[in-house]
């Protein structure tokens, strides 16, 4: 009977204590967004708000030499601006004021662009599980000490009573204490179906030398309906790769989000022909996804390139690349010290891996510092040559370094 209690309570317990999404920034810690707007690279950094109502703190981090603009924000009917300086890099800070908690939006605008980001205000509260954990040793405590009591005083079935019930109770929050980091991890729903993406550019046939946008329209394979539940991917809702077919153009931005479901980024050409964009993003409860399609560009061609082969490598096993910045300071950039993005000739395939090494964060926890030397563990499916490039950060500044790669069987 003591046995099958304790195990009741215990199975109670743990159900009770309710997974956590690993999709969910907790309560307290700061969410960061790269966005690209106005052709100024940015990262938006909200910081954790500690009580409702009060301030919001959101930073804006110019990763690059910017244009001088006006970047509205507008959080629950509270507003304010912040001005990026003309040729000044840096952090870029405003303070909001939030009444609730719950779901909010960010604003930004810049020029004639404008993204919306969503995202949740919480306010830090212990998790179930802890509260179970400290409060079940707290009752063994009380439970131990009155059983002392009882014995003390000649009752011998209440201090036995009594002791086991405390023994039951420790069992319990030990229990709850060792599983629940466990829980914490898991996903609550990975049957969500893959989004529908519909690749579409206006103008319709995009010059050379004239401004064009690229839009995702991302639905739900289920339902049809937009797909807006993006979840926060390597510090952004989505990562937009546009290379030319030469691999001679090449842009990593981070489309706007302009409504329910779609993505946006404006862009400028410098060679005529075949283009393609790839979209890497990932839904709430969900594995990430890469989508892609092609448009083209009209126009005079660009300049000949004369690509030289930096690295060989076998097909099918993972290798290492590494890249020597001659600089001892890199900053962190969507969290990472630097990116590899890989893609092959005809454009079936695209790889993006992280630079795998230590940082270290600095006391702002907005730049970490590393360097000099940045290294990438990545495999190429196919024998053939892959176009390569490297991109890390320095001053503020998205430096991209483009590489060629022969791979062998």
């Amino acid at each position: 009977m003591f046995i099958r209690l304790v195990l009741g309570i215990s199975v109670l317990l743990i159900l009770v204590a309710r997974p956590a999404s690993a999709h969910v920034v907790s309560a307290g810690a700061d969410l960061r967004l790269a966005q690209t707007i106005a052709g100024a690279e940015v990262t938006v950094v909200i910081r954790g708000t500690p009580e409702v109502p009060g301030p919001l703190y959101v930073d804006l981090v110019a990763h690059q030499p910017v244009p001088d603009l006006v970047i509205g924000l507008a959080v629950g009917g509270s507003a304010g601006t912040v001005r990026l300086l003309r040729g000044r890099p840096g952090t870029y800070p405003a303070v909001l004021q939030v009444r609730d908690t719950g779901p909010h939006e960010l604003h930004l605008k810049a020029a004639a662009e404008f993204s919306v980001l969503p995202f949740r205000v919480q306010t830090p509260r212990p998790a179930t599980w802890e509260m179970v954990v400290y409060g079940g040793f707290g009752a063994t405590g009380l439970l131990l000490a009155a059983g002392i009591v009882a014995g003390a005083r000649a009752r011998r079935s209440a201090a036995v009573a009594l002791g086991g019930l405390g023994v039951a109770v420790v069992i319990v929050a030990a229990t709850v204490a060792v599983v629940s980091p466990e829980l914490g991890d898991e996903q609550r729903d990975l049957g969500r179906p893959n989004a529908q993406a519909f690749l579409s550019v206006t103008p319709a046939q995009p010059a050379v030398g004239e401004e064009f946008t690229v839009r995702f329209d991302l639905v739900d394979g289920a339902t049809g309906q937009p797909a807006d539940d993006l979840a926060v991917h390597h510090a952004a809702l989505a990562h937009l790769v546009v290379t030319s077919g030469d691999g001679g153009f090449f842009r990593h931005v981070h489309p706007l989000r302009t409504e329910r479901g779609r993505l946006e980024a404006r862009l400028t050409a410098d060679r005529a022909g075949s283009y393609l964009a790839h979209a890497e993003f990932e839904r709430t409860d969900a594995g990430g996804q890469l989508v892609s399609g092609r448009f083209d560009v009209s126009g005079p061609g660009g300049p000949d390139l004369a690509h030289t082969v930096a690295w060989t490598f076998p097909a099918g096993r993972p290798v290492m690349i590494e890249v020597d910045t001659g600089d001892t300071g890199l900053q962190s950039w969507l969290g990472m010290a630097g990116h590899l993005i890989t893609r092959d000739r005809a454009g079936a395939f695209l790889g993006h891996v992280h630079e795998q090494g230590g940082m270290a964060s600095t006391s702002d926890g907005t730049v970490t510092a590393h360097g000099p030397e940045l290294r990438f563990t990545v495999s190429f499916p196919r024998p053939g040559q892959y176009f390569a490039w490297v991109q890390y950060a320095r001053d503020f500044e998205i430096v991209t370094v483009p590489y060629l790669i022969e791979v062998t069987r």
